[in-house]
């Protein structure tokens, strides 16, 4: 295997690496071809289409879309001659102060479940139904193996720092953790990487009883696993090795079969020591011929072993095509989520006409200004062609104005000596968009913060001009759920707010086309959205959680229409409720619920006896949708699920089972189906064994978690 990197023109590229796999194929020992991998979590190559980072994409809850990403990562991936990327990325990013929230679908295991399995299909080629099959290769673009991050648990980090420990039940691994790669299992998921973590107390590349259970329970089969970078050699210094060689023993038979080489010291390539292990006798040829078999047998699925070393070069005219560019337009406008629009402020209709104020450090193309790496996020490629506000702006004849107006990182008053000439900007202006959020070094891998609230000065940048504007829509681009200060007081300032995350290639084109209406909103959040960073894990956040029993008992706190129980803190300035909740997102139109019905796919009776019926819908809930705004819209359609009393466990309050996207045009009404497949109705019993209990369920349809529209009981036996 190779890691694929390259700084030359993009057919030189080619060139180099098609010269690598000849090198390796013609004068190795064995003649055995080389994979190549890459990056794929949201773009395939440089100069490639650069999409949406994964949290946006969980905010569409749109499959069909994420699948169709995938697709295009594959072929663009696949004109590099690449064979592995490393996506899609499924862990539940459950602590907002940990960097790599962005990289993730969601909080969620069963939105997570559904997207990652799309994304692997996309990728792969479609369902496989045996990791020793080869990969469908029917379709005209290339497909590549679907290099799954991080198993496991790797985004419940105690203290949301990374590679912090997993500190959680057997029962939570198993119902949150796992369930998304239960799912890519389903479809036939070919490579793993483990994650830096511990569970259970036993870092994840020296986790036997761990790796074996994705291989023989959770579908993985004779699937390849990669170690993420010097995590072999880390369990040593975790203190459970006392070398380097034993270290590689331990992860060569926990099932870690690749080791990923990073670095230019060979004295750190953890597997350059397994002839000396193998010597010592900690390590036996069997445990290297299993290791081998799996790197071997996903060659073939690739079909190294069939077709020429080299690619060729005329795929690369097709990287980043109009039609590509246009599929990550439509995932950008999809994933950014309206959260407040006060008195209609949006859209603006003749904003063309307006005079209006661009501030914000991140809101120009100007050189250092860090706006287009901030719109586009990390594990991006070279060579982005990228739409920035300012650009979609001046594309529409805009009269704007841009000023800093602040620094976004350092001290909460970096930058604060800018803030005049944003002040006056927005005074002499008709309305002023404040581009704040994240940047590189405030969110990402090894940049995780003990705030929530946007860094730098921009607290007090968004004071100031929302004190002097006439109008202020901020939009946020970042990576985490941001707060704004003391009580929140900066968001009672704003008369718009656009989540924007990281929206990829076309960002601007999608923010003007969202600010002018000539996009209706649609996203949904993926995250719940805490007040404040002392609420993270507790009642609100995340949003999936037990029962507080007694919470309930003695009621404490705020509680929800549908008897959810939030615990306040003392002397606090917040209530305990989520500022913004899991699934909340508005639009410019209205949606009506009616006509609630239940119609059973496979009698009730059957399945309590079902075992391993992942993908099989079991459970059709129909709704009646009416838009009643004045301009064709589109809703997302969630149901959820309250389990029955008297379980051998605590429950959730309740779970997300289902959801489904459905565009109307004004007035127009239809009716939505949201199928309830088998692995989200079930739940693990005491053995941990996934099955259907029998007792009386309520499941409720509506346009958020808090927001049960109708709601209808039924009993299964």
């Amino acid at each position: 295997m190779s890691a694929f990197s390259c700084q030359s023109e993009i057919a030189d590229c080619v060139r180099q690496r098609n010269s690598l796999a000849q090198l390796f194929q013609n004068n190795s020992r064995l003649g055995i071809p080389i994979a190549f991998i890459n990056e794929g979590l949201h773009g395939g190559a440089p100069s490639g289409t650069i999409f949406p980072m994964p949290v946006n994409q969980g905010c569409s809850w749109n499959r069909e879309l994420v699948g169709q990403i995938a697709e295009v990562i594959a072929a663009e991936a696949g004109a590099l001659g690449v064979g592995f990327v490393f996506a899609p990325v499924i862990n539940m990013m459950t602590d907002p102060r940990f960097g790599r929230l962005q990289e993730g679908f969601s909080e969620n295991p069963t939105l997570t479940s559904h997207l990652g399995r799309a994304s692997t299909v996309g990728l792969q080629g479609g369902v496989s139904h045996s990791s020793h099959a080869y990969l469908n290769s029917s379709r005209e673009t290339a497909v590549v193996i679907s290099l799954v991050k991080h198993f496991a648990a790797y985004g419940s980090a105690l203290g949301g720092l990374n590679g912090g420990p997993a500190e959680l039940s057997n029962r939570t691994l198993h119902e949150v953790y796992l369930k998304p790669w239960r799912a890519v299992g389903s479809v036939g998921a070919r490579a793993t990487m483990p994650s830096h973590n511990t569970v259970h107390d036993i870092p994840a590349h020296a986790n036997r009883q761990l790796l074996e259970e994705y291989r023989n329970h959770l579908g993985f089969g004779a699937g390849v696993t990669l170690s993420d970078c010097n995590d072999v050699g880390a369990i040593e210094d975790y203190k459970m090795a006392g070398s380097r060689a034993e270290a590689a023993s331990i992860a060569v038979k926990a099932g870690v079969d690749w080791d990923l080489q990073c670095g230019t010291d060979p004295k750190q390539w953890s597997y350059n020591f397994l002839q000396e292990a193998l010597d010592l006798g900690l390590v036996t040829e069997t445990d290297l011929d299993m290791a081998v078999s799996h790197v071997l047998t996903q060659k073939f699925a690739l079909r190294l072993f069939d077709l020429p070393a080299t690619v060729p070069l005329a795929p690369l005219r097709d990287l980043d095509s109009p039609v590509r560019r246009g599929l990550a337009l439509k995932a950008a406008e999809q994933s950014i989520v309206l959260l407040v629009n006060k008195d209609n402020a949006l859209p603006i209709r003749n904003l063309e006409a307006q005079k209006v104020a661009l501030i914000g450090p991140g809101a120009s193309s100007v050189a250092g200004s860090g706006a287009v790496s901030s719109l586009i996020g990390p594990y991006s490629l070279a060579g982005a062609n990228v739409s920035t506000l300012d650009m979609a702006l001046g594309a529409i004849g805009a009269e704007f104005s841009w000023e800093a107006g602040c620094d976004a990182s350092g001290p909460a008053d970096a930058g604060s000596d800018k803030i005049p000439a944003a002040v006056k900007l927005a005074a002499e202006s008709d309305v002023s968009i404040l581009v704040l959020g994240d940047i590189g070094n405030t969110c990402g891998e090894w940049a995780d913060r003990d705030s929530l609230d946007l860094p730098g000065g921009q607290l007090m940048l968004l004071s100031a001009v929302a004190n002097a504007s006439k109008k202020t829509i901020l939009i946020l681009v970042h990576g985490r759920p941001s707060t704004f200060g003391a009580g929140n007081v900066g968001l009672s300032q704003v008369d718009g707010l656009l989540a924007a995350w990281r929206p990829g290639e076309e960002a601007g084109t999608a923010l003007v086309n969202l600010l002018t209406g000539k996009t209706n909103p649609s996203a949904k959040l993926s995250q719940s959205w805490p007040r404040t960073v002392g609420h993270v894990l507790s009642g609100s956040s995340p949003w999936l959680q037990r029962v507080r029993g007694k919470w309930l008992a003695n009621k404490r706190g705020s509680q929800d229409p549908d008897g959810r129980r939030y615990d306040a803190y003392v002397s606090s300035l917040y209530d305990p409720t989520p500022l913004f909740y899991f699934g909340f997102g508005l639009s410019y139109s209205k949606y009506k619920y009616s006509n609630l019905e239940l119609r059973w796919a496979v009698p009730p009776e059957r399945l309590a006896p079902m075992r391993d019926q992942d993908r099989v819908a079991v459970l059709n809930v129909s709704v009646t949708v009416k838009n009643i705004g004045g301009i064709a819209g589109s809703e997302i359609v969630q149901a959820y699920l309250t389990d029955p009393v008297g379980l051998p466990f605590v429950p959730f309050w309740k779970r997300l089972v289902g959801f489904e996207r459905i565009t109307l045009g004004a007035g127009e009404q239809r009716v939505c189906v949201v199928q309830i497949e088998w692995q989200d109705l079930a739940m693990h019993d005491i053995q941990m064994v996934l099955r259907v209990f029998g007792g009386t369920y309520k499941i409720s349809v509506g346009g958020a978690s808090n927001q049960d529209s109708l709601s209808h009981n039924f009993v299964l036996p």
